[in-house]
């Protein structure tokens, strides 16, 4: 079984406004070098989570093991190329001094020469540096919750240093600092404990639920933790969610069994069901009701779901935008602002068809919409306009019949042709788990916040939002209703 990379190539495609076959060709043919300064808490569980990144696209990737100030463990070594290998076994993690012509990024605060961008964690939070921009003094060590975010950081930067995004589409900061907990420029300074986790639910362990899961496992945290998902693990998953290799997709492994695998020290109840099944459940007294929901979901109708559990507080992880780079988290209470006052349904849908939405949208004949098992090619882009090509060129090779689903012409998308990318999806999952942290240790009080920014651009100073019920949303013209069934499921098993 090959490695698919088709989610992450038309992510890049869509945000580079680039023919899919040939942005493959010019990340084949790139060159990512990696060193590291394994002495610095929280580098060595960085590492793999970068080199995991990189190789969920066609980068050629390498590592010099000697190239930072202390060597790279050999038992490291040993784990990131088993890790590679799981991935993709065609595209093996390379142990070399650095190539010619190669794009050198380095884990540490004392890059070698050579190095375009460093990154490290600082407690919870990152610290990126460009070239030529020194780290200030390190304030605490490394998080599992930090690793994972410099990981997702500086493969974002990667990203837009390589795909060839238009000018005025990203931003290229010299100098980054941020933390996800507080949503400050100074990691580090904020880091208590993190509590055991107790009466919690994951819903969703798609993208963004993997790396939650991921963020977890490398916390270490403890407690119990429940998993709504009912999908098996499938081969274009494995370059698009922080776990999981082309063997645990061959054996269609349940995904909520990986996060069982990647989550040792907690107590993980699997329910591999939907979340009306988890509602379901509570209300029949099998399953207990959790206080703290953490969304890990794709629609607007599974958001709306999971608010319908009522819990004292929901935190939802998104990704979107036109080229799917967008992130945002959502903090939701049963009282307001819920997860409906955040996403109220749109307009009742238009009675055109799909396909006719396709065609006014895209200019592809109608004739050529009923071949939908035929790939999209460049000759069906002849005669259109050049905003109708931009719009279609990210879909070369794509089956037509996919293209109402990912352009957001139908209700039900496919998740078969999402644009998706771990990175993207690590940040919105490091907002999350952020505000888990921040609300749970009281590091942060007050109005629920809402936070979106682009990975093409990062997080900047205005990103965040307090936000207020809505005006005759159901959380308000409901409340009695949702108080009483709020009351009926705090009862014991």
């Amino acid at each position: 079984m090959g490695t698919d990379y088709s989610r992450g190539l038309r992510l890049a495609g869509a945000a580079a406004e680039a023919d899919v076959l040939t942005l493959r060709e010019t990340l084949s043919s790139t060159r990512v070098h990696l060193t590291a300064n394994p002495e610095i808490p929280g580098v060595l569980k960085a590492l793999p989570v970068l080199v995991a990144d990189l190789r969920r696209l066609p980068y050629q990737l390498s590592l010099d093991p000697l190239g930072g100030t202390t060597p790279v463990p050999d038992e490291v070594l040993a784990g990131l190329q088993s890790l590679v290998d799981g991935i993709d076994p065609d595209l093996p993690l390379r142990l070399s001094p650095a190539p010619a012509g190669c794009l050198h990024i380095h884990l540490g605060t004392q890059p070698p020469s050579g190095a375009a961008l460093s990154g490290v964690s600082d407690g919870h939070g990152v610290r990126i540096r460009h070239a030529g921009h020194p780290f200030p003094r390190l304030t605490a060590p490394g998080s599992g919750l930090g690793a994972v975010l410099t990981a997702a950081s500086l493969t974002a930067e990667v990203f837009k240093l390589t795909v060839g995004l238009r000018t005025g589409t990203y931003a290229t900061t010299p100098v980054v600092d941020f933390c996800p907990v507080t949503l400050g420029t100074e990691p580090g300074a904020m880091i208590s404990s993190v509590p055991e986790i107790t009466n919690t639910a994951l819903v969703g362990a798609g993208a963004i639920g993997t790396g939650i899961i991921l963020i977890l496992e490398l916390l270490g945290m403890t407690g119990q933790l429940t998993v709504v998902e009912p999908e098996p693990f499938e081969p274009p998953n494995v370059t698009t969610y922080s776990i999981g290799t082309l063997d645990d997709a061959a054996a269609l492994i349940h995904k909520t069994g990986l996060a069982r695998r990647h989550l040792p020290h907690m107590d993980v109840n699997a329910f591999p069901y939907t979340a009306q099944d988890f509602i379901n459940a509570i209300d029949n007294g099998t399953e207990r009701w959790p206080s703290t929901v953490l969304g890990a979901v794709h629609s607007i109708e599974a958001r709306h779901e999971i608010q319908r559990i009522h819990a004292d507080l929901t935190l939802d992880g998104s990704t979107g935008g036109g080229a799917g780079t967008t992130l945002a988290l959502h903090e939701a209470l049963p009282h307001g602002p819920c997860m409906r006052c955040y996403y109220p349904l749109p307009p009742t849908p238009t009675a055109l068809s799909a396909e006719q939405r396709l065609h006014a949208l895209t200019g592809l004949p109608l004739h050529r919409i009923a071949r939908g098992d035929a790939p999209l090619a460049p000759a069906d882009l002849e005669g259109l306009s050049i905003e109708q090509q931009s719009a279609l060129s990210p879909y070369l090779g794509a089956p037509v019949c996919g293209l109402s689903n990912v352009m957001g012409l139908t209700d039900n998308a496919a998740d078969d042709f999402q644009p998706s990318a771990a990175f993207v999806a690590q940040q919105a999952a490091c907002l999350v788990v952020g505000a888990m942290i921040a609300r749970s240790t009281g590091l942060v009080a007050g109005p629920m916040r809402h936070v979106e920014y682009d990975a093409r651009f990062g997080p900047w100073y205005d990103m965040t939002t307090l936000r207020r019920p809505r005006s005759g949303c159901a959380c308000q013209s409901e409340a009695d209703v949702i108080a009483a069934v709020r009351t009926q499921r705090r009862r014991p098993l």
